[in-house]
């Protein structure tokens, strides 16, 4: 499938970085991590997402992130800015672990008066991949691609 016309919508966390926690996979990230500390400055972009990317126009690449603060919200602009410079900051999308990511593509091609077959969702998750394909969008898991 040539994927080079289709406007992406991608994941954050597991899919354009490694897990914040890093290494340490006992240690989880708490609220008060997400307040005081930038748990996502020594995150590392996953190197075949930076080379995937690349091959698109950064006006078809829309990056959907969950935030649960806005400290977090500064943070990963500031990593997808060393990242993903590549990446148009208005193309960012954040919203609350209240909502789902299929609805935010929903709304914008119905904004956008957009096909559903030119949109492509990559995630990392299986179980947001499934809730996306079953609104008839084509799906990637990261891990796959």
């Amino acid at each position: 499938m040539d994927l080079k016309d289709k406007i992406l919508f991608v994941d954050y966390e597991g899919t354009l970085s490694e897990n914040p926690v890093g290494s340490n996979l006992d240690k989880t990230v708490n609220f008060n991590d997400l307040l005081f500390k930038d748990v996502f400055a020594n995150c590392q972009p996953i190197k075949k997402m930076q080379v995937f990317l690349e091959q698109f126009e950064s006006h078809n690449i829309y990056i959907i992130g969950v935030i649960d603060t806005n400290r977090e919200i500064e943070a990963k602009y500031r990593w997808l800015e060393k990242c993903y410079p590549f990446i148009l900051k208005e193309n960012i999308v954040f919203v609350s672990s209240e909502h789902k990511k299929v609805d935010v593509i929903n709304e914008f091609v119905k904004t956008k008066n957009l096909k559903k077959e030119n949109i492509v969702f990559i995630d990392d998750k299986e179980s947001h991949l499934k809730i996306v394909r079953e609104q008839q969008y084509t799906c990637f898991n990261v891990n796959k691609i």
